[in-house]
């Protein structure tokens, strides 16, 4: 017998042996959960269920006989056309792969099943690493020897990924076509099975060129599979689709960043997996997430700039709605949760907290001129102010407010020593890495998410308590898995608070007119509110608040393009002026503070100020 025969039938043996030992092996051991019925269900201030899901992704649940046989014979055509002769992993389509990818010297092919698929989309990362390989595996061959083939394709397509946030095939048909998945026609079958390939280049809503090249890949199948006619695929091929609008999308994903963020503290406290049903009662306010999406499109509607907002209830610390971008459907990343950036000026009043905890006033004059400040023998530091305009001449804490007097602000950082600003961050748990002069001008970024938790403080009158989207979580016999426990502390102090939020009242006072305009002047709210806004280059922001709605709202572009126009940096600004409008509507007498026994009210000329009876009243504590 020829040598090479030997060493065939060795390895042959050694396989067989290898298989029987590994089926047996996994015959025995624990399965992979593939729970059908296990489920997460949110619900809202109101107690009402606003996102429900299976396996922790967006999918309505659709048992296999309730979708369409076309839908699984085209996705096992298309994805895994041996599906039901394999154990999980397929050994041809696995070999061609890596012939292929080892031509192209790169992975331009792959070789997974439909189980694997499923396995990596229910329990697994998106890693392109070995170990993750293996698990896959494993775990891929476990899931067959423990569940049909039918219900693991059925899991697969109520879990695989469409795009745009949205999982599962029921899902896909309302987001993508606003049908049920019996009233899906071939046409759209053909293209909805073509997008999990490649959302980011199948999507019709991204590019419908591709999507209906992939459509007609799919339908080619379809056809040389005799699972359709020559004249049904003529009549899919120039069947007219016609897609969902932008509005019905929007307000099929109005809760997605709210909902991710519950889902990934949920992750967090380990309470989150597919062995378990949970309810999640939440601080999500509907109809505030619903003011804030439609005031984003209102100001985005002609804009290619992204959008953050945080809605949050002062005194309680919770998070009302949030929107992390523009669009949910367009990109899922949550930038008011993720995104680091330059605050600006709105860091300035909790300078100003610390300067009136020191002594100042709202008649605290300092002259706003061009100023060099020697910081050592080798750094001398020169900033400006916007348009470069100056006074030359003395103003008061009350109007370097109101116009964001850039050399007000860094004369008072350098008078406290600039440790003091950077200790204010460091106890709202904000981290920096050294203390300058320009920190007084936000030179500093964080996320907006802790721009919105300093804010919120002032609302509650020095108030703190970390921010909550959870109130509790129970198991579906209502036994307490996790119950939020507030912390509030008392961080700032009462009366320089109170005389702050007066302060911050300043920029949309007219009477600061003078050669620089409040900052503010045409964005005031028909309600009282408090206010700053802030930019850098790349960044415009406002944070505002009254003693029920802390609001903070930033715009620009993720890739840090120059804001170089007045209207580029308004729109976060016309968003916030939008949602107090909505809340407190014309004529609508909104909350505000009292004074306490021992803050008084003055009327002051605020460029100067000193009294003056036809001045404006602000705040200050009685001495």
């Amino acid at each position: 017998m020829k040598k090479w025969m030997k060493y065939s039938i060795s390895f042959a043996s050694i396989a067989l042996i290898f298989t029987l030992g590994f089926s047996t092996y996994m015959m025995f051991s624990n399965p992979v959960i593939l729970k059908e019925e296990s489920s997460l269900v949110m619900y809202d201030i109101n107690d009402e269920v606003f996102y429900e899901s299976r396996y922790l992704q967006n999918s309505n649940w659709t048992t296999s006989e309730n979708i369409p046989s076309l839908i699984k014979d085209c996705t096992v055509s298309v994805e895994d056309k041996r599906f039901y002769d394999h154990f999980g992993i397929d050994p041809i389509r696995l070999t061609k792969a890596l012939i292929t990818n080892i031509k192209q010297q790169s992975i331009v092919q792959g070789g997974s099943t439909i189980t694997q698929q499923m396995i990596k989309n229910l329990f697994l990362t998106q890693s392109q690493t070995m170990q993750r390989k293996v698990t896959e595996m494993y775990m891929s061959f476990n899931a067959e020897m423990n569940y049909s083939k039918d219900f693991i394709l059925e899991t697969y397509l109520n879990t695989i990924y469409y795009g745009h946030g949205v999982y599962g095939v029921t899902n896909a048909a309302t987001y993508f076509f606003d049908k049920e998945l019996d009233e899906l026609n071939i046409a759209e079958v053909a293209m909805l099975v073509g997008i999990p390939n490649s959302p980011n280049n199948y999507s019709p809503f991204i590019n419908f060129d591709k999507s209906k090249k992939r459509q007609k890949i799919v339908l080619n199948v379809l056809l040389n599979n005799e699972e359709i006619s020559a004249s049904e695929y003529e009549q899919a091929l120039n069947t007219q689709l016609v897609l969902t609008t932008k509005e019905v999308r929007d307000e099929k994903q109005i809760s997605g960043y709210f909902k991710d963020e519950v889902i990934r503290q949920c992750k967090e406290k380990n309470l989150c997996n597919a062995q378990q049903d949970i309810l999640i009662h939440t601080t999500y306010n509907p109809l505030y997430q619903q003011y804030l999406q439609d005031s984003i499109n209102k100001y985005t509607k002609d804009s290619d700039q992204q959008v953050a907002g945080i809605l949050i209830e002062p005194f309680t610390f919770n998070v009302m709605a949030i929107s992390g971008g523009k669009e949910y459907g367009e990109s899922q990343y949550n930038r008011a949760l993720s995104s680091s950036r330059q605050v600006g000026s709105t860091i300035k009043p909790l300078l100003y907290y610390l300067a009136l905890d020191q002594g100042f006033t709202p008649s605290t004059t300092l002259t706003s001129t061009p100023t060099s400040f020697r910081i050592d023998e080798q750094v001398i530091y020169t900033p400006e102010n916007y348009l470069e305009l100056y006074t030359d001449a003395p103003i008061s804490l009350t109007h370097a407010i109101s116009t964001s007097d850039n050399i007000y602000a860094v004369k008072t950082h350098l008078m406290l020593g600039t440790e003091s600003l950077l200790g204010a961050l460091e106890a709202f748990d904000i981290k920096q890495d050294m203390a300058t002069p320009s920190m007084a001008l936000g030179t500093t970024d964080f996320p907006l998410i802790d721009l919105a938790k300093i804010y919120n403080t002032f609302a509650s009158v020095g108030l703190y308590d970390e921010v909550s989207f959870i109130e509790k979580i129970v198991d579906v016999n209502n036994n307490e898995l996790y119950v939020r426990e507030q912390d509030l502390k008392q961080l700032l102090k009462v009366d320089e608070t109170l005389v702050l939020t007066s302060l911050l009242r300043a920029p949309f006072d007219i009477k600061n007119l003078n050669v620089s305009a409040p900052s503010l002047l045409s964005y005031e709210p028909f309600t009282t509110v408090a206010a700053k806004s802030g930019s850098s280059d790349w960044d415009s922001l406002i944070a505002g608040y009254n003693p029920q709605l802390t609001m903070v709202v930033w715009n620009g572009y993720d890739e840090n393009q120059p804001l170089t126009t007045g209207d580029e940096r308004k729109i976060s600004k016309q968003i916030f002026r939008n949602v107090f409008n909505t809340i407190y509507p014309k004529n609508h007498t909104g909350p505000w503070y009292e004074k306490n026994d021992n803050i008084m009210e003055v009327k002051i000329d605020p460029i100067s100020g000193e009294i003056d009876n036809n001045g404006s009243k602000y705040w200050f504590i009685k001495e």
